[in-house]
Formats: C-alpha cells, sequence, structure tokens
C-alpha cells in the first residue's frame, strides 16, 4: 500500500492565501454596503433613562414604528456639519426630534426616486420617525448646527447605518 505524502508548506500557503482573500472579499462587501458620513462632528449634550417605558407613537406620513414604541432612553446631541459634510444613508432606533439653530440642512429620503431634497433653514424643526432610510447633508457655505433628540428603546441604536438607496446621484 502506497502512502500519499502532503507537502504542509504548500498546503498551509494555499489555506493562508484562501483565508486572506475570503476575508478580503468580506470586508470590501461590508464596507461597500455602509454609506458613513463625512464632515460631520457629534458633541453629545445630555443622556438619561427614563425610570418606566413610555410608549410612543407618531401619526406622521412615514411608519413611525408602525404600533409605536417603548422609549426608555433619551438623549440629546449637538451636531456641526461642515460645507459638503453628510450624514449617511442611515436609519435609527427609535424617533429623533431635530432642530436646526443655523445653516442650512438638505434631508434626503431613501424611497424617493426623484431625489428631491427638503431644506430646513435655521428655526426650523422636523421629525425623524427613524425607522426610514433618510440622509442629510450640508450643501451650503457656512456650517450647519443641528440639535436632535433620540429617543430610543432599550438597546436601540442612535445610527444604523444602511446601503446606499441609488435615488440619488451621491
Amino acid at each position: 500500500m502506497q502512502r500519499i505524502h502532503w507537502n504542509s508548506r504548500p498546503l498551509a500557503i494555499f489555506s493562508l492565501a484562501v483565508l486572506i482573500t475570503l476575508l478580503a472579499s468580506a470586508m470590501y462587501v461590508r464596507t461597500s454596503q455602509a454609506t458613513p458620513g463625512s464632515g460631520v462632528a457629534p458633541s453629545p449634550i445630555a443622556a438619561g433613562k427614563l425610570l418606566e417605558p413610555i410608549r410612543l407613537k407618531f401619526k406622521t406620513e412615514r411608519s413611525g414604528f408602525g404600533n409605536g414604541i417603548e422609549v426608555t432612553n433619551l438623549s440629546m446631541v449637538k451636531f456641526v456639519v461642515v460645507p459638503d459634510g453628510k450624514f449617511g444613508w442611515h436609519q435609527h432606533g427609535g424617533p429623533v426630534w431635530v432642530v436646526i439653530a443655523s445653516g442650512t440642512l438638505t434631508l434626503y429620503d431613501g424611497d424617493d426616486p426623484a431625489c428631491q431634497g427638503t431644506e430646513f433653514g435655521p428655526g426650523s424643526a422636523f421629525l425623524d420617525p427613524g425607522d426610514h432610510t433618510h440622509n442629510a447633508r450640508n450643501e451650503g457655505t457656512e456650517d450647519v448646527v443641528v440639535y436632535a433628540t433620540f429617543m430610543l428603546p432599550e438597546g436601540g441604536a442612535p445610527r444604523i447605518d444602511v446601503e446606499n438607496p441609488g435615488v440619488c446621484p451621491f
């Protein structure tokens, strides 16, 4: 009976090459799907946990988490967005109240095939129901200052990166 002798060095090199290729592919897929922001500087202001959850349901054009959401965590964040800065395509784990303190923020909806942004100037505010894909950009020449109040359930993420929906040229 003849024994087959495998040379372990070429097999180890081949296995390592396959592993590196798989890891590189996984990293490429992961980074190609996420659309992180740029030119946005968050500054946390305050955060707190409610003694008991509060059930919230907002009547909006969007679903706003359908039958409601159990909010347990609140946080307030100041964002400064430089000219050409963007939040990137994302969602939230709960509703977010947004107030524009200065500059003009342009909000894009991931469901809008026409990619028509809505501009929000100083003193304007809006409710982001959280459970839809959107992006916001500073298309002006001055910094935009935004204050956001996140209303999240236990374990809810303030930001969930999502894939570019392909409705806008950016």
